[in-house]
């Protein structure tokens, strides 16, 4: 009766028939075990009904799409990454958005955070997927970084020198309706508490990129919500036995440490993985194997090697603050070598269990706690009246992460994605080259 009553609702304000997937495993992003033979049905953008199959009556006029077997979980989210173009993190291809939109829809990626950009270009592409008018995943931003009088990243940056610049600073952040504020590396202790002061009185949270001091507990101390990677030192142990430092959220970001460690540029396989040839364009592929061949100078080297020992570290933290029951969402900080938009997000899973995450574990992190650090959780899950972003994977990604990547649908909002449209064709491609900002 309730299901049957639901479905009169919905249907009276939806014209599209509903979409019932139906005998798939169900993996609901929450953590919870897969539950087999599962059905979920879709009206207009909403999950009306999900269950197992003997208890979900199908409404009458349904398109049914039998899975036999196949897996049911949520779009995935990407809460770190930087819709600026690119491949290294560095160079910047705005007029290219339609190919990486389209890499992160074709990977089931549904929802992203950008954690800094050029502050209208980011808002209007936010705007114009949220009223549909642009094809991409919905969109939360944080603007441009906050920064220091010399910022790192100027062409997207605020810079401050002094905290009497941060009130006006903040509301234009707030004139433009963004999701978080970003505090990065070259903010003191009294600018970044004052950030946070501010950004309390017009509801806007702070996240923190502090590079070797990320995980610091003398930055919670200033009042923060979230860093924006994990630590790549030891944690300090406050952070896993007592408030406020278990409150605090943490950004993975564990594919942009392998990437610096150049791990994954050890062995070139991963550029023929279809996620990566099927949405990138060749000269970008190019570029990334001749990155791979370059010889590293003297002082590179060293680098590399703190790096490495960083990313180990990294992930031991991972582990350390999932048992500790420590809010993580799943991000990459893609484009750099190795960590592409889309795919990189299921690099960003198997190193989550590579780092000792059961594979469900690691879904959670990037479907419901995605939701959660946000605090929205209309979507992320597949639960009565959640938003409709879910996948259908050929495979048992709870069992084996890397299955995660064998998709065959992907549903946006209620619609199912064209997926073929959405892979790169060279011949069409307008071949627009990134360009190094400069300051």
């Amino acid at each position: 009766m309730l299901v049957g009553l639901l479905w009169a609702f919905a249907g009276s304000a939806q014209s599209a028939p509903p979409l019932v997937l139906r005998h798939g495993v169900l993996i609901d992003g929450t953590g919870a075990a897969a539950v087999e033979d599962s059905t979920v049905v879709i009206a207009g953008d909403k999950i009306i009904a999900v269950g197992a199959s003997q208890a979900i009556a199908v409404p009458p006029g349904s398109r049914i799409i039998e899975l036999h077997g196949k897996t049911i979980m949520p779009g995935l989210a990407d809460m770190h990454v930087h819709l600026v173009g690119g491949w290294d993190g560095y160079a910047v291809d705005l007029l290219g958005y339609r190919r990486y939109l389209n890499a992160l829809l074709y990977a089931g990626v549904t929802t992203v955070l950008d954690t800094g950009n050029v502050q209208p270009f980011i808002v209007q592409m936010r705007a114009e997927i949220a009223a549909g008018r642009l094809l991409g995943p919905r969109v939360y931003c944080v603007g441009p970084l906050v920064d220091g009088a010399d910022p790192v990243w100027p062409p997207i940056s605020y810079a401050v020198s002094s905290v009497a610049q941060i009130p006006r600073i903040v509301a234009r952040l707030k004139t433009d309706r963004v999701d978080f504020i970003k505090a990065y590396v070259g903010l003191s202790h009294p600018q970044i508490r004052a950030l946070v002061e501010e950004g309390r009185k017009v509801g806007l949270r702070v996240l923190v990129d502090q590079g070797i001091l990320n995980g610091s507990a003398d930055i919670v101390d200033d009042g923060i919500y979230a860093f924006a990677h994990l630590p790549r030192r030891p944690l300090d142990p406050s952070f896993l036995t007592k408030p406020p430092q278990r409150t605090v959220r943490f950004i993975t970001t564990l594919a942009v440490d392998e990437s610096f460690a150049r791990r994954r540029l050890a062995n070139a396989a991963f550029l023929t993985e279809p996620l990566i040839v099927d949405t990138t364009p060749p000269a970008m592929i190019a570029a990334m194997q001749a990155e791979m061949r370059r010889v590293l100078s003297a002082d590179e080297q060293v680098r590399v090697a703190g790096r490495r020992e960083g990313f180990a570290q990294a992930l031991r933290n991972a582990k350390a603050l999932e048992d500790a029951g420590v809010l993580m969402a799943a991000g990459t900080d893609a484009p750099y070598p190795g960590d592409t938009q889309g795919e990189g997000l299921h690099r960003e899973l198997e190193l989550l269990v590579e780092a000792g995450l059961t594979p469900l574990q690691a879904i959670a992190v990037a479907t419901g706690n995605a939701a959660k650090f946000v605090n929205d959780e209309s979507w992320g899950t597949l639960k009565q009246g959640r938003r409709a972003d879910v996948l259908v994977i050929n495979g048992r990604p709870d069992r084996t992460i890397s299955d995660s990547r064998k998709i065959e649908i992907v549903i946006r909002a209620g619609q199912i994605l064209d997926r073929a449209r959405l892979k790169l064709n060279p011949a069409t491609d307008p071949g627009y080259e990134p360009t190094s900002p400069t300051g």
